[in-house]
Parts: C-alpha cells; structure tokens; sequence
C-alpha cells in the first residue's frame, strides 16, 4: 500500500465510526481500481481470534482495520472478538461487505464453573475460571446481558483501581476519567488500566519514572530503562494485577458469570457458543476427552486455540510438552468431531497478525482448521459465504 493512503489506514483508528466508515469507502474506491490489492497466498489462512480496540489491541486497530489487514493478507477467514461487548457487530459487517472479506464477530468473557470450582482450567491461578467466547451476533446487542457483563466488569475493574490506588497514592487514577476514554466502547480491560497509570507516572515523575517502576517491580533502574515499553507494561500488569498482586481480585461466583447463564444467554442473542483451550497443563484440562465432555453437554459448539502459547517457548522441554498437549487436544476433536478453529488475540505486545502455519503441529492440522471455519462460516449466522 502506498504512502498515498496512509491518511485512509490511520483514520481506520479513530474512535469516531463515521471517519471510519468514510475511510473505508475511500480504500474500496482504490481497490476497484487496482490502486490497493490483496496478497494471494497459495495456501489459505485464518485467523478467528482477534481483539479489536473495542477491548483491547496493542496496535489499536478497529475491527476495520483489521478486516483490512485480513484482505490485503489474504486470509480466508477473519474473526473479532472483545471482551463482554459485541460493539463491533455492526462495523464487522460494514468493513466485511466493502473488503469482501470472510468475517464473524463476537464476545469474551470469564465465567465460573461451579463442578470445577476447585479446579484451574485455563486462567491461569483461578480456580474455577474459564475463557468463554460468542460468535456469530447478526447485530449489537444492548440486552440485559452485555450490560450485566459489563457492568460485572466494571466493578472489578473499579476494585482494581481502587486496590492499585491506595499501593500507589502518588499515581492514583479515576476510572471515568483515565481509564474509560482509552476504548471507544467505554470497555476497559486491565491493560487499559495499567496504560492509564503508567500515563499517570509519566507526569507525575517525569525524568525519574524509571527510578519509580524498578522500586515496584524489584529490578534496577537500568533493567527498568532498557526495557521496551511493551514489555514493561506487561511485567507492571503481571506485577500488580495477576495472582499475588497487588490489585489482584480473587475468582468468586459473584465476581463472574456462570457458564450455564453466559451459554444459555449467547444462543438467545443468536450466537453460537465457543470454548476456549490453553494448554492442557493444568488440571482442569489435563484429560482432553472429558474435558470437552463436558464443554459439549454444557452446550459449547466449537473450540479456540491460541496456537503460539504451545509451541513459540524458549525452554524446550516446557515446548515439548505443550505441543504434545495441543497435539492429543485436536486428535480428540477430530474424533468428537469439534470444530477447532486458531487465532493470535493481538491484546498482548508483539502476538502476530497471522500464525506460523509453517510450524508442524500447526501445518498438519491447518486442513481441520479451515474444516472447521467453514464448518461454522456456513451457518445462516454468518455475515459472507465461503469464498
């Protein structure tokens, strides 16, 4: 893409819609006449497992923008989701019909599973947590329960806070007024949250902010300094909010949706409910046979995986393991006949737009993937058909 339209992608970032859509409809008008054009790829791709900055994505993109990176790669298959909204529903569909591109949206929360209460599944350190998704929403929805999503959300989000402001009282931050503004949906997450006070360390300390964050985080000032930015909100979100934070909120049924309520909910909205898989390291995952068992009593018609957190790992036996999770996890989806379908969530610092089907594991199960995609894409649910 030239540097002609530049001005059209970065305006796929603004939070206003309307700047948005007019952007698009330029770059339609550019690739009818050949100005822009996509990638083929010999081999088709997916990726159905991406958040936009409606919840959060490191590159802040909007789901147009990411529609548009999915038609310039070529992806066969694109897939939105955010956390406890589907605000994109309707920009999913605009951006999908003008690129021509193969596009589902949906949501992500956390739910609780009372008969694995005692149990890690895959949050890690959380009892009784588990990743929950919804796809294939015709509309937005503004129901009783996206609100009630959001507004459970919410209040641990404000209990972060406010737990995070009495550790830190020379940054302290207002939800309203610091956190809510970074996302156009009004949907922070704790990243947002972590962004806001490093925002507000930078004023507050200026020159000495990394005197300020080696203190918290127990490493000198230097390791601090030569961190990347990225790397260093991250190791701030994991020092203060995950298990053993300061910040930290403890799982409890009151604190998350039930996963009987969130499954019954996303069919009456007209969504199709969606497990999620890490590693099959932890005991709630360690039997992959009755693990989704269970998913699929509950109800749960297809599975996501983030493929990297499996195999890109430096300690090799640490690798080897994961792979060999991942590897036993889709042999019995196969056999169950489980959709699985892949993707890189791009909410973390540096996760890749397009995984690395080069990768073995993934290569020899890339057919099963775009089985199953087009398994789910066929649906009467969905936005386009198969291409």
């Amino acid at each position: 893409m030239g540097i002609e339209y530049k001005d059209d992608v970065n305006n796929l970032l603004d939070f206003d819609i309307e700047k948005r859509k007019t952007a698009l409809k330029n770059i339609e008008k550019k690739i009818k006449e050949e100005k822009i054009k996509n990638s083929h790829i010999k081999e088709d791709l997916l990726n159905l497992h991406i958040h936009s900055f409606n919840s959060f994505n490191y590159l802040n993109w909007s789901p147009s923008r990411i529609i548009l990176e999915g038609f310039l790669k070529g992806l066969k298959y694109v897939g939105i989701v955010d956390f406890d909204t589907i605000e994109a529903v309707e920009e999913t569909r605009f951006a999908s019909e003008i690129l021509g591109v193969s596009a589902i949206n949906g949501f992500e929360t956390r739910v609780f599973i009372n008969q694995w209460q005692d149990k890690v599944i895959n949050s890690p350190g959380e009892p009784g947590i588990y990743y929950f998704c919804g796809i294939g929403f015709k509309k937005n929805s503004k129901s009783g329960f996206f609100l009630n999503l959001q507004n459970i959300s919410k209040k641990r989000n404000k209990k972060v806070i406010e737990n995070l402001n009495y550790f830190l009282p020379d940054i302290a931050i207002d939800y309203e007024k610091d956190v809510i503004p970074l996302t156009p949906s009004g949907n922070p997450t704790e990243r947002h949250i972590v962004s806001a006070f490093y925002k507000k360390s930078e004023k507050v300390f200026k020159e000495k902010i990394m005197d300020f964050w080696s203190g918290i985080l127990n490493l000198s000032a230097d390791e601090v300094f030569n961190m990347k930015k990225e790397d260093l909100l991250e190791k701030i979100r994991i020092k203060l909010i995950k298990s053993g934070g300061p910040g930290y909120i403890f799982p409890q049924k009151e604190t998350f949706p039930l996963i009987e309520e969130v499954i019954e909910n996303t069919i009456k909205e007209g969504g199709i409910p969606v497990g999620t898989w890490l590693d099959g390291t932890n005991d709630g995952e360690n039997n992959p046979y009755e693990h989704t068992g269970f998913l699929m009593e509950k109800g749960i018609k297809a599975i996501m995986i983030i493929p990297e957190r499996n195999w890109n790992i430096k300690n090799p036996e640490e690798k080897r393991i994961k792979i060999e999770n991942l590897k036993k996890f889709i042999e019995v989806c196969k056999s169950k006949r489980i959709p699985v379908v892949p993707g890189t969530e791009m909410n973390k610092f540096g996760q890749p737009f397009i995984d690395d089907f080069n990768q073995p594991v993934l290569k020899e199960n890339l057919p099963y993937f775009l089985e199953s995609a087009k398994t789910i894409f066929s649906s009467k649910l969905f936005l386009l058909p198969d291409r």
